[in-house]
């Protein structure tokens, strides 16, 4: 089939809605014609949380004046629509650099005297390197159309913010065809916001082919727009680990949500957290694991000792089987366990054993002989697969906390992230994870103390510390605490960096 190279500019298609990220506008009609909105998305790839501020005038503290800033607004996600009376602000964008958030306190980026206008969204887009960002402005009219909820249509625009490619070709079709379906919908010129383009509500998938060509270098996992919305399709660049180029971010009212190419690779490596114990009389502290590809031919990871991590392996996404096996004996610990391995995305299977109650017969009977004991205990070897963090922060950086612990002393631990000028008890930064669970804290770049502390027989007590120092060229982490016999509370944290390439 030809592929139409004519704009749907006003043209409805019940299947045609491509895009690399949306930017959904829902529900932004005003009674009041003196309001307007302003609306703040984070493209920054190496920027933290930034934190939007409106003033009305900068040197007037009025109790009646309008001085607002909301909430910090990570990469790749957008603020709600912010409605404001008309008139002009001053609008500045920062980012937190130490522990208070109070605007006062926030490093500032961007100042600029911008119109809020009636009925209009003022949509700003933070794009480039943190530390000399670009910031778009673009006034985008509500479109408050009756015909839309009679004839089921929605609203939506498109943004090319990769700066890699100066021209794309956007094609869209129904979430049942292929891109020999699909039908050319726009040229999306980079840094530049399209005119309004009024679609069908359904399901879609969006192509993304460089300008001219019929190659596609994106396909978008379907989509549905089943309400009577205004969006912007914004296209970004690819941050995971798939070879395309692009990735789509669909931005509502609400939130953003990530569209990623349906083809792209996943990422998937183990880590060997099984720990010797009484109840594996023979294991020797390395393991096999047998990973099975959907192509009939398998990965074999041999010989991977308790503390370490294996090579990555790159593959199609998908779902996969994988073995484990004790190196020395061929003793089975986990078969046919689920791999599941999202598109884009980078994950780390924790290998670890826990400790249970024999209950051979299933009863949850584990005292069959009534004498107040339990008649016997064994070890299982488990599985717990983490994503890890597509963000890359200069200026804050993300912890995932994997407990590893297995004790019938206590159930969890709280980890306190400590700075000078704080105790343990005073700490802001603290996280408390469940046994054989994980978690994730957010951490401005500082020196911190850490502590591992667990609550045994109602008292906290202190299990292993140690101290971490975050900068600009420092990655995002795995905090592992688990078991180790030579230090004095049989347990230990270990840090490590969740990219192997660092």
């Amino acid at each position: 089939m030809k592929i139409s190279k004519t704009p749907l500019k006003f043209t409805y298609y019940p299947w045609v809605c491509m895009g690399l990220m949306l930017f959904v506008l829902t529900g932004c009609g005003s009674d009041d014609d003196s309001s307007g909105y302003i609306k703040f998305y984070n493209a920054s790839a190496n920027a933290p949380g930034v934190y939007l501020t409106v003033d009305e005038d900068l040197d007037n503290d009025d109790d009646d004046e309008i001085e607002l800033t909301y909430s910090a607004v990570e990469f790749a996600e957008v603020s709600a629509n912010n409605e404001l009376d008309t008139g002009s602000y001053y609008v500045e964008l920062a980012w937190q650099d130490e522990e208070s958030s109070d605007r006062s306190d926030l490093e500032m980026v961007y100042q600029e005297q911008l119109s809020i206008n009636s009925d209009s969204i003022t949509f700003l887009a933070m794009t480039g390197d943190i530390r000399d960002p670009e910031v778009l402005k673009f006034d985008i009219e509500i479109v408050d159309d009756d015909d839309d909820d009679d004839d089921d249509l929605f609203n939506l625009r498109f943004l090319n913010l990769h700066p890699d490619y100066t021209y794309v070709d956007v094609y869209m079709s129904a979430d049942n065809e292929t891109f020999n379906e699909a039908v050319f919908v726009n040229t999306s010129s980079y840094n530049e916001l399209s005119e309004n383009i009024k679609m069908d509500q359904d399901q879609y998938i969006f192509y993304i082919t460089e300008a001219g060509s019929d190659e596609v270098i994106y396909t978008s996992t379907d989509q549905s727009y089943s309400t009577v919305s205004q969006y912007v399709i914004v296209l970004r660049e690819n941050v995971g680990v798939g070879s395309s180029p692009f990735a789509i971010d669909s931005i509502g009212t609400n939130g953003a949500t990530l569209l990623n190419d349906v083809d792209s690779e996943a990422t998937f490596g183990f880590y060997n957290g099984v720990a010797e114990s009484e109840y594996l009389p023979y294991y020797g502290g390395y393991i096999n694991i047998d990973v099975k590809l959907d192509d009939d031919s398998e990965i074999l990871i041999e010989n991977l000792g308790t503390g370490e991590f294996s090579d990555s392996t790159t593959t199609a996404n998908g779902d996969y089987g994988f073995d484990v096996t004790d190196s020395y004996t061929d003793d089975t610990y986990i078969s046919d366990a689920l791999l599941s391995l999202e598109e884009n995305a980078d994950s780390t299977i924790f290998i670890y054993n826990k400790i249970d109650p024999i209950d051979d017969d299933e009863d949850d009977d584990i005292d069959e002989d009534s004498d107040g004991v339990v008649d016997g205990y064994e070890a299982t070897i488990k599985s717990l697969t983490i994503t890890k963090s597509n963000t890359s922060s200069i200026y804050s950086h993300g912890i995932k906390v994997v407990n590893l612990s297995d004790s019938d002393d206590f159930s969890r631990v709280t980890f306190y992230f400590v700075l000078n000028d704080e105790i343990i008890s005073t700490a802001e930064n603290k996280l408390s994870v469940l046994e054989t669970s994980s978690g994730s804290v957010s951490l401005l770049n500082n020196t911190y103390d850490i502590f591992a502390i667990a609550t045994i027989d109602g008292t906290d007590v202190i299990m292993d510390s140690m101290s971490m120092t975050l900068d600009e060229d420092s990655v995002e982490q795995f905090l592992i605490f688990a078991e180790n016999e030579s230090m004095p509370s049989g347990y230990e944290m270990t840090l490590v960096n969740q990219s192997s390439d660092e």
